[in-house]
């Protein structure tokens, strides 16, 4: 009987030690899985406004400041802490503060756009002067301008707009933020000096392809590009990324280097297979 009393004080305590170890090693893995879901729900949500910011885009001769707005209402979802009306009013307009705000400071912008395609170099081939005498690359009666290229795209390709966006998601688990963020992610300054404590970000990345609805007048917002040779399709047509005609003398809409333009997918480029989606 003594011996059964005194064996079962000896094992006072095994709970707690077993608990302690098993929490050791599911907390993290269960607060880096509870992490990898909000990345996920982020990225996706970085898709859908990156498709809006090119849209807007599309539809205002490419200007930066249409892009930002419909990059705001995209990510409203990630701003939003009331279902109501008002509350998506202020995630709209906090989301859009942050986006302009901080893209005038230089390392520091929460979301930035970069227009990759067209380029400089296509916009000065195939520039033409508008019923205003601004410079622009046309953007009418694409359907009977000819496939000619010229820095490695067709005048139907340098319509095509192609935008990257780039945007910094703040990590909000407990230990997986400070795991990350030392190992893969980085300080975020302006969201630190906003919240009083650490805060790491993620640089989460998303691209859009549409069809331009307006010309495109602005050559300083495009890229410093040569428009191709070698990735736009040209020579042989080899082509680099097939689809958009931005980055690639692939097939479908846009691509090839010699008068693939349209549907027609690049003829002497190289490109095959099915076009990609282009959302007008």
């Amino acid at each position: 009987m003594n011996r059964h009393v005194r064996g079962m004080q000896r094992q006072y305590g095994q709970g707690l030690i077993e608990f302690i170890i098993t929490i050791a090693v599911l907390g993290p893995l269960l607060l880096g899985i509870f992490q990898a879901v909000l990345l996920y729900r982020a990225k996706t949500l970085l898709d859908y406004a990156a498709l809006q910011a090119a849209r807007s885009g599309a539809t205002n001769f490419a200007q930066m400041d249409a892009m930002q707005t419909g990059l705001a209402r995209g990510l409203m979802p990630l701003y939003a802490t009331d279902a109501s009306a008002t509350g998506a009013l202020a995630a709209y307009t906090k989301a859009l503060a942050e986006i302009k705000l901080t893209s005038k400071i230089p390392g520091a912008a929460i979301a930035s756009i970069q227009i990759v395609s067209p380029t400089q170099a296509a916009f000065d081939s195939w520039k033409v002067k508008q019923f205003d005498g601004t410079d622009a690359i046309p953007n009418d009666s694409l359907a009977y301008r000819g496939g000619a290229v010229k820095s490695g795209m067709t005048v139907q390709d340098a319509n095509i707009l192609k935008i990257e966006v780039h945007y910094k998601y703040p990590l909000i688990v407990p230990l997986i933020d400070s795991i990350i963020g030392h190992t893969a992610g980085a300080l975020d300054p302006i969201r630190t000096a906003e919240h009083g404590h650490k805060v790491y970000s993620l640089d989460i990345v998303a691209q859009a392809i549409v069809r331009m609805q307006t010309p495109i007048r602005d050559r300083s917002l495009l890229a410093s590009g040569n428009g191709g040779d070698g990735n736009q399709g040209s020579g042989d047509g080899s082509g680099g990324d097939p689809g958009s005609g931005s980055s690639g003398g692939g097939s479908g809409d846009g691509g090839g280097s010699n008068g693939g333009s349209g549907n027609d997918g690049g003829s002497d480029g190289g490109g095959s297979g099915a076009p990609p989606h282009v959302c007008t």
